[in-house]
């Protein structure tokens, strides 16, 4: 039987929000909050979408919470910024040599839970899932641009 549609929504949150605790702890002694895990992460992931405004649209969180993340990782050291050469207002966001044992901790506890998360699902069910969040995907990306036509 379908659990109410509000299931499938839970089943998303209870995912992020365990895979959020569990690489929160793997690198709790850098005293990192969840967006400058999520920052560390993003850029790592997206070498080419790496400007704050890329952050806060493609997470879709708010630039002012960006903002905040990326000043306290170049304060401490885990980021660098340069300007874009083609636009002087563009701010690229780098990962320096710091970041890099955070980078691979994380990576790691994300490659455990995801192997932990998929434990006893036969590869055909992934399969199977994988093209159906596609396409969810982009039912949602056009919803998405939909609302702000309005």
């Amino acid at each position: 039987m379908r659990q109410k549609e509000e299931g499938d929504f839970t089943y998303f949150a209870k995912i992020d929000k365990i895979y959020r605790k569990v690489c929160g702890k793997a690198v709790a002694e850098y005293d990192f909050t969840p967006n400058e895990i999520l920052v560390l992460m993003f850029l790592s992931n997206n070498q080419e979408l790496n400007s704050a405004s890329d952050i806060a649209q493609c997470r879709n969180i708010s630039k002012g919470l960006v903002a905040k993340s990326v000043e306290s990782l170049c304060e401490k050291g885990y980021l660098t910024t340069g300007k874009d050469k083609k636009d002087r207002r563009l701010v690229h966001l780098y990962l320096t040599e710091k970041s890099q044992k955070v980078v691979a901790r994380i990576k790691t506890c994300k490659q455990e839970f995801m192997e932990e998360l998929h434990k006893g699902i036969p590869a055909e069910d992934l399969e199977a899932l994988n093209r159906t969040a596609k396409v969810m995907n982009r039912n949602l990306e056009n919803m998405l641009r939909l609302t702000e036509k309005s």
